[in-house]
């Protein structure tokens, strides 16, 4: 039985904002920010990527397809979007340094190299820089976008998961909900452990909606009558 996914709702009330954006490495930039300071010693080598038109996964597989390593040995703090142009670190041993600093390949850059004690993990990052590039922007809709952005700064931003966590489908929380009923079994421990962090996803954004549904219910009263 399919979960049931209500119309997630806006922080913002706005008209509607008319502009031409195509997602893709021309269009979308994300710059991954680490949780912390990279030591410079340890055992684990960070490498810092570029990445063009590839999901992190595809850019792991790649890797461990043409040097052998397999991909448990990957260590990584996010998944980055495929239709952009992302940057983002990911670890490995350093016994696998030689090998891994051969590798090459047209859509993917190895920018720098460090190490560290411990391997990277999901969650180990302290946010994303986006750069998203708007085209075909009428001037009142200028106005409306900086006087967003202007709400956005003082107040922040409602940030639901995306799709690059619910699959092309939209539908991987489902399999994350079926595998903790016991009513189907997912062997690879990373594709388990990311089957039931977007089910956590789903739930997230639906607990996320109805907290702005009962912001905007409050909001609707005066300091004085919510007292009273």
């Amino acid at each position: 039985m399919l979960l049931q996914t209500a119309p997630l709702l806006n922080l913002y009330n706005h008209l509607p904002i008319e502009v031409y954006f195509k997602q893709s490495s021309d269009t979308f930039v994300v710059v991954e920010e680490p949780l912390y300071e990279f030591s410079g010693n340890g055992e684990h080598l960070i490498l810092y990527i570029r990445k063009k038109n590839l999901s992190t996964w595809e850019v792991l597989k790649l890797i461990s397809n043409e040097t052998g390593i397999k991909f448990e040995e990957f260590g990584y703090a996010g998944l980055k979007d495929k239709n952009a142009l992302t940057y983002q670190y990911i670890s490995i041993n350093k016994k696998f340094e030689k090998d891994i600093l051969k590798f090459s390949h047209k859509d993917i850059k190895i920018l720098n190299s460090t190490y560290h004690k411990n391997k990277l993990k999901i969650g180990h990052l302290k946010g994303n820089k986006f750069i998203i590039t708007l085209k075909k922007v009428m001037p009142n809709h200028l106005t409306i976008i900086k006087s967003v952005l202007t709400q956005i700064e003082k107040y922040g931003i409602a940030n639901y998961f995306g799709q690059q966590r619910f699959g092309n489908e939209a539908n991987n929380y489902e399999r994350g909900y079926k595998i903790l009923k016991g009513e189907i079994k997912e062997r690879n421990k990373k594709l388990r452990r990311f089957f039931i962090n977007s089910y956590q996803s789903y739930l997230f954004n639906k607990w996320l909606s109805k907290r702005i549904e009962v912001s905007k219910i409050i909001n609707e009263f005066s300091e004085k009558e919510l007292i009273n």
